[in-house]
């Protein structure tokens, strides 16, 4: 495979990388797989939501809830297809860095919406400005709702995870907890999933948002 490098400047990563990926494939006339916004990549992220069913199944459990955060969507867009099928009584919840909350703000309008350009986020994995278009019907079909959560709630969730779950999670891959600690949504008597993915973190950043994790 032949790595490229891009330089985002204050663009969101995702941005200038599609845009990138997409240059070099119509240069060079190769096909272009993208990361989120096709049919077949929601339908294959689907399979968390299998696993998490069968898990819960072997529990001999049920989810009320579930919090799963969104970047272009399409994690969260086969999760919440997945449960919709299967598990309709399920409330699915996408959660978003502030600022970067493209996929709630379009669910709440009806049509896809572009977040304009704002600070940054410690979610750098979450920082589409725009939901895909095929994440976004999926989502839309589940009847996913939208909530955001600030930096400093999720570095406190970062440090959660560490201490009492034994997990190190990336912020990005805890932004769901961060949501469901963060009190939002009334989760008191209700069987709770929170999907923590991703573990993409030095060392040296993932000390610094233990130091300021407070909860």
């Amino acid at each position: 495979a032949r790595v490229v490098l891009t330089d985002h400047g204050e663009r969101a990563r995702e941005e200038v990388a599609a845009a990138t990926a997409r240059e070099i494939a119509e240069t060079e006339g190769l096909a272009l797989l993208h990361p989120f916004d096709d049919p077949e990549i929601v339908a294959g992220q689907a399979g968390a939501g299998l696993e998490a069913l069968e898990q819960l199944d072997a529990r001999n459990a049920s989810a009320d809830l579930l919090f799963c955060a969104v970047g272009g969507g399409g994690l969260i867009g086969g999760v919440s297809l997945a449960f919709h099928y299967l598990s309709p009584a399920t409330e699915i919840i996408g959660v978003e860095p502030e600022g970067f909350d493209g996929m709630g703000a379009s669910l709440a309008h009806g049509v896809i919406e572009t977040m304009p350009i704002g600070p940054k986020s410690i979610c750098d994995g979450l920082m589409a400005r725009r939901p895909g278009d095929a994440p976004f019907a999926a989502v839309r079909t589940a009847g996913v709702r939208g909530i955001t959560v600030d930096d400093q709630s999720v570095r406190g969730a970062m440090r959660v995870a560490f201490e009492r779950l034994k997990l190190v999670l990336e912020p990005s891959g805890a932004a769901s907890l961060a949501a469901l600690l963060g009190g939002k949504v009334g989760v008191s008597g209700k069987s709770v999933l929170v999907v923590a993915t991703g573990g993409n973190v030095s060392l040296a950043d993932f000390m610094t948002h233990m130091n300021d994790g407070r909860i």
